[in-house]
């Protein structure tokens, strides 16, 4: 079975993503959830986002506590350009789904980037009707 990274900001669109993984399990999917948000998530995740900021040497706390978004979404963007193709690689999962507004798609898509071509990639954002260069590139990163 076929299982599916579900990822975004679980501090502020936790029920949102929950519902996106209740959806893909009801259709026989597996899922893992991956936090890219900065504060408390409102639901568990199976990678928190502690997890994220860990594998490039950060500490989600230090961050937080900083209370500086532009910080926050650059930190936290290099973080998961690494491990969601390390997690990837170890067949954790086939495909990578995301929803968010700016913020989240400026921390997903450059994760989704780093993933080989062919990987399915899916963005639902607030910024899919605007000019999506900067977040898409020339990958294969389907934006709705």
């Amino acid at each position: 079975m076929k299982t599916i990274a579900v990822v975004g900001t679980f501090d502020s669109k936790g029920k949102e993503l929950s519902y996106v993984k209740e959806v893909l399990e009801g259709l026989g999917l597996n899922t893992i959830t991956i936090d890219c948000g900065v504060f408390q998530p409102k639901v568990e995740t199976d990678v928190s986002n502690a997890q994220v900021a860990a594998e490039i040497g950060e500490d989600i706390k230090e961050i937080a506590a900083k209370k500086d978004r532009a910080l926050a979404t650059e930190v936290m963007s290099r973080a998961m350009e690494k491990i969601v193709p390390r997690l990837y690689e170890e067949g954790k999962f086939d495909g990578i789904i995301s929803l968010g507004g700016t913020g989240g798609t400026s921390l997903a898509t450059p994760a989704m980037r780093a993933l080989p071509i062919g990987v399915p990639k899916v963005m639902v954002s607030t910024v899919a009707s605007g000019n999506t260069q900067q977040y898409v590139g020339t990958s294969d990163i389907v934006m709705y």
